[in-house]
């Protein structure tokens, strides 16, 4: 089948974003790239911005999915919770391009306020499946009762930085693998949140 213009559009900047930075491309380098004109990307897109908010939007829709499709495949309240961590490694192994810029755009990123809300709108729905474990294991009387709103944000942030230790080559160069993380992960959240 073949890709419509918009798709080489996406496709073209899904490689150019993370190997130049948002600020290191120009709609003329995409198009090249995309072999289009200028003229057919910006009729398929307002800007640049446009552009980019339309990729991250994708990256957190692969990420509400995998966090989705992993905590249904868990049983107990702990499991599905650990299975975010297992989704956001899946996603950092097997979908870089979009890890890469949806981090760039967290770090870097300037927008204006209605790409910012539609942004952060996303992020609220990947943080509230999070929250659904959290409530399901102080419903059960497994966890304490902890802020799950909190609770999730920590995780992510956590999570997030340890990706960005994996990235840069920190946990190979301390010989840390992924499984060592996640147990170590297990047990500390599992500790601090766990009624005894």
């Amino acid at each position: 089948m073949k890709k419509n213009s918009r798709e080489k559009i996406l496709d073209t900047a899904r490689s150019l974003f993370p190997r130049y930075g948002y600020n290191g491309i120009s709609i003329r380098a995409i198009a090249s790239g995309a072999r289009l004109t200028t003229g057919a990307v910006y009729f398929h897109f307002r800007n640049k911005k446009d552009i980019y908010k339309a990729i991250c939007l994708e990256a957190i829709d692969m990420l509400i999915s995998k966090f989705q499709q992993g905590i249904k495949k868990k049983q107990t309240p702990n499991q599905k919770l650990i299975s975010t961590f297992d989704s956001y490694l899946d996603f950092f192994h097997n979908n870089r391009e979009y890890y890469n810029i949806l981090m760039e755009s967290k770090a870097d990123y300037k927008n204006d306020q209605e790409d910012t809300e539609d942004i952060l709108k996303k992020f609220k729905e990947l943080i509230t499946i999070s929250e659904k474990p959290i409530q399901m294991g102080i419903k059960e009387g497994e966890f304490k009762n902890i802020d799950p709103l909190l609770l999730s944000v920590f995780l992510a942030a956590v999570t997030e930085g340890v990706l960005q230790y994996k990235k840069m080559g920190l946990l190979d160069y301390l010989k840390i693998t992924d499984a060592e993380f996640r147990s170590f992960m297990a047990q500390i959240v599992g500790e601090g949140i766990q009624k005894p």
